[in-house]
């Protein structure tokens, strides 16, 4: 699907990357048994879980073809025009 340029897709992947750097910190910090930033394994953890999960549940927003007329095939045409929708 082609990257629309909304806030709610920019901040995907801001959350991304939160959640890569969060999974970083949990294995530097589960590895080497210090903290990280004065943050433990399971505060990384917790941040992981927490934003994997706000991520998740941000796909439901209605953007790009979700909830309305726009063909997700094709940003030109509405929902209907093209041969995939019939």
């Amino acid at each position: 699907m082609e990257n629309c340029k909304c806030f709610h897709h920019g901040l995907n992947k801001v959350i991304v990357v939160l959640v890569w750097l969060s999974a970083l910190g949990f294995w530097w910090a589960t590895t080497f048994k210090m903290t990280f930033l004065w943050m433990d394994s399971q505060l990384f953890f917790m941040d992981v879980v927490i934003l994997s999960l706000l991520l998740l549940t941000s796909k439901f927003c209605g953007c790009c073809g979700k909830g309305s007329n726009v063909c997700s095939h094709s940003g030109d045409c509405k929902c209907g025009d093209c041969e995939m929708c019939k």
